[in-house]
């Protein structure tokens, strides 16, 4: 398949996790270690991976190196990321050119529960032409705001699914929808499953994971260590 290559997420303040001596969220330490360094561990432990592209904010050199010191893994790279979760991921792509790799897996760098399972369903469904979302049906009920805070309608939930990523892509196809997207304009996506969509890029639903959820609130990142830090009922 030629190599997979990963670009993840790190660029981010984390404001809605509140603030912290430890920094962005990405820093905060779950179960002794950061976030972002569980992250990492897990896409480097899979031989398929061959370069990783971290987008980070300026202010965080310090804390990057730090949260990765000690890897000593030449696969890893930073790079200074823009103004918004979808700037970020165009530089880190572009980052990836030279050589281009044949398949590449755009992460959030504060999903650090990602599992090698989960890889495999990505990298198995990317195919030429095609890319991969890992998603989860939605379990709750849905409702649609109407005037002055009222419900406006029940949403059929028997089709809605919630993203996770990583989201799976042959690179040249991303690569060029992000660029395309950047000179028209366009920063209104929300994930890059989205600017394939926009541009007619087949992606395919695959099954994704319970335990693969984002830390975005202060009480994310205390669960997230106590589930680290919780002994194990097994020996």
């Amino acid at each position: 398949r030629g190599e997979v290559a990963a670009g993840s997420g790190g660029a981010g303040r984390g404001e809605r996790a509140g603030q912290s001596t430890e920094g962005p969220k990405q820093y905060r330490l779950i179960g002794g270690k950061p976030v972002l360094r569980h992250t990492l561990e897990t896409f480097l432990a899979d031989p398929r991976i061959g370069r990783i592209v971290v987008a980070i904010h300026p202010d965080d050199e310090a804390l990057f190196a730090e949260a990765t010191a000690g890897l000593c893994d030449q696969r890893v790279r930073a790079i200074h990321g823009g103004h918004s979760r979808q700037a970020s991921t165009r530089l880190a792509l572009l980052a990836l050119y030279d050589p281009e790799p044949q398949t590449v897996l755009i992460h959030d760098g504060v999903r650090p529960f990602i599992d090698r399972e989960l890889i495999d369903r990505i990298i198995g469904a990317v195919e030429e032409g095609r890319g991969a979302l890992p998603a989860l049906p939605v379990a709750d009920t849905v409702k649609r705001a109407g005037p002055a805070g009222f419900i406006a309608e029940t949403v059929p939930r028997h089709d809605l699914h919630a993203a996770q990523t990583p989201q799976g892509f042959p690179f040249a196809l991303i690569a060029a929808a992000h660029d395309r997207a950047h000179k028209l304009g366009r920063e209104d996506f929300t994930d890059d499953a989205s600017i394939a969509e926009w541009a007619k890029i087949p992606v395919r639903l695959v099954a994704g994971a319970v335990d693969n959820i984002k830390l975005t609130w202060a009480r994310d990142i205390a669960l997230a260590d106590e589930r680290l830090n919780r002994p194990s009922a097994f020996p």
